[in-house]
């Protein structure tokens, strides 16, 4: 099919994460819902088998009196970290997802702060849980390596004809998970979440995306990202999840399970293919690079979603070259995960596909150019912060959520990313420039540039750069020439008067992103 517009494809409509379930294992049955390595053998769990692990654990956890409780959520990706979710949301609890990259003392703070009364760590995480014995009020802690005998005593539970899960009605419209969401320049906030919110999002992305026999899950789960835009997709889709618990296993994993998709971040897929073109060792023999690229992620691959942060348009020419279709897409936890993805066979680099049918997007306050702030309403935006009004309210314009990003939508209804707008540089003579755009053009422009931050200093414009000194050793020397070069293929407007070349990486978060409020 050329690429042009086509019909939506058809989903059916669930709104909560209990009809997902019940949905997927009517549907699908015996098919395999999640497949991962265990003890050196592949252990394969198929629909109706999730469906019984959590209606069982799920009955367990009533039965320990877990019930209208906030419980929070850390582990390495695994089956029983998914497992743990649905018991605890389907439930009518409140599961409280936990980065597993920071420290304990941050930790504690979001535990105090979600109010949480349990704590479900895997064994990697016992030192977390120990601090937090020592130092926080919740009640209760599971380890994660107890599940499979949790999951053996709820199933004897519902056989003795308990039923309070089996029977419990969820309310698509209340709180059922609370993300906390740092972003690169603020604190952490608590983002509510409900069933109806969760899913309509991810109904809403299988309408705009298609997704064929098997998918790797590389994300971390704590990101709602990873949750919602991989594991809520592909399983309406009817996708079999392979499982991959450490980033240092990817490649290893790929090879193992031969995905047909995988979600990443722009990082990863521009590491991949930085790898892909120096096993080439130089070499422009496209059968030649297809034939490593295809090694390199399994032999299998058709697509690969990019999400979290903006990707360079010629890492998407690049893998087309290579026979692989990237689909950017955008989105953010406050809107529960997805706004537009761009489809299958209607996709135009540069943007970030089409906005799904579960949302509205206005762009207000738009420039000469049609630039202007991104607004999102519809059933995918959050209740709001938790316990911060003020945030909420300042999030909010009559209905519509205001998300900090500055873009515009194209007649054809592709949305494209300028930047955020706390980022904005206005010059004195009124002309906005976009430092995000700058910097994807100084990292396009100048290769030996690894990083850089372009922001206002004084009336003029500065970037901060961290070079790759490894591949271009007199680059130090080079800067600041290469910048005056730079500089002529741009508008004066947008010239770069200085440089501070930096001596190590910018801080980032743990999603990778840089932390620009240490530029």
């Amino acid at each position: 099919m050329p690429n042009q517009p086509y019909p939506l494809y058809d989903v059916e409509p669930l709104s909560n994460l209990k009809e997902l379930i019940n949905h997927t294992a009517e549907k699908y049955s015996d098919k395999p819902a999640f497949v991962f390595e265990r003890e050196s053998e592949i252990v394969s769990i198929s629909y109706i088998r999730f469906k019984s692990d959590v209606e069982a654990l799920g009955t367990v956890f009533f039965d320990m009196g877990i019930r209208n409780a906030k419980v929070g959520l850390i582990g390495e990706n695994s089956y029983e970290w998914i497992l743990t979710y649905f018991a605890v949301v389907n439930g009518g609890n409140v599961i409280v997802p936990l980065d597993r990259d920071l420290p304990a003392t941050e930790i504690k703070n979001l535990i105090d702060h979600s109010e949480a009364s349990v704590f479900v760590f895997s064994g990697t995480y016992a030192d977390i849980a120990e601090y937090l014995r020592e130092n926080s009020a919740v009640s209760l802690y599971i380890d994660m390596e107890s599940l499979g005998d949790l999951v053996e005593k709820g199933k004897v539970l519902i056989q003795q004809g308990e039923k309070g899960f089996l029977d419990h009605c969820v309310d698509d419209n209340t709180l059922t998970a609370l993300m906390y969401t740092s972003g690169t320049t603020g604190s952490a906030k608590g983002v509510m979440l409900s069933h109806k919110n969760l899913l309509s999002n991810a109904v809403g992305t299988c309408q705009n995306i298609l997704f064929l026999e098997s998918g790797l899950l590389v994300l971390p789960l704590h990101h709602c990202f990873a949750l919602n835009a991989v594991v809520l997709v592909m399983s309406i889709s009817g996708v079999s999840v392979a499982i991959n618990q450490s980033l240092k296993n990817t490649q290893s994993d790929l090879a193992k399970f031969k995905p047909r998709n995988v979600y990443m971040v722009p990082l990863m897929i521009e590491t991949f293919y930085k790898q892909i073109r120096a096993a080439a060792k130089g070499s422009d023999d496209i059968e030649l690079l297809r034939k490593i690229a295809s090694a390199a992620f399994g032999g299998n691959i058709s697509i690969i979603v990019s999400g979290g942060a903006p990707l360079d348009k010629k890492y998407t020419d690049g893998y087309r070259d290579l026979g692989i279709t990237i689909l950017e897409g955008y989105g953010l936890t406050e809107c529960s995960a997805v706004v537009s993805v761009n489809r299958n066979q209607w996709h135009r680099d540069g943007s970030t596909g089409q906005i799904i049918p579960a949302c509205e997007v206005k762009i207000a306050g738009p420039d000469e150019s049609g630039h202007g702030e991104i607004c999102v309403r519809g059933d995918i935006v959050m209740l709001g912060y938790y316990k911060n009004e003020q945030a909420t309210r300042e999030a909010f314009d009559g209905g519509w959520f205001r998300t900090g990003d500055i873009g515009y939508v194209d007649d054809d209804g592709f949305l494209y990313i300028s930047g955020r707008k706390k980022n904005l540089i206005i010059l004195s003579n009124g002309k906005n420039v976009y430092p995000e755009e700058l910097e994807f053009a100084l990292l396009d422009q100048i290769p030996y540039i690894k990083e850089a931050v372009v922001y206002a200093k004084g009336n003029a414009i500065a970037a901060e750069v961290f070079l790759d000194s490894e591949s271009t050793p007199d680059c130090a020397a080079r800067i600041d020439g290469d910048i005056l070069k730079f500089n002529e293929s741009q508008a004066p407007y947008k010239s770069i008067a200085k440089t501070i070349v930096r001596d190590t990486e910018f801080p980032k978060t743990t999603t990778r992103k840089i932390k620009r409020q240490y530029s």
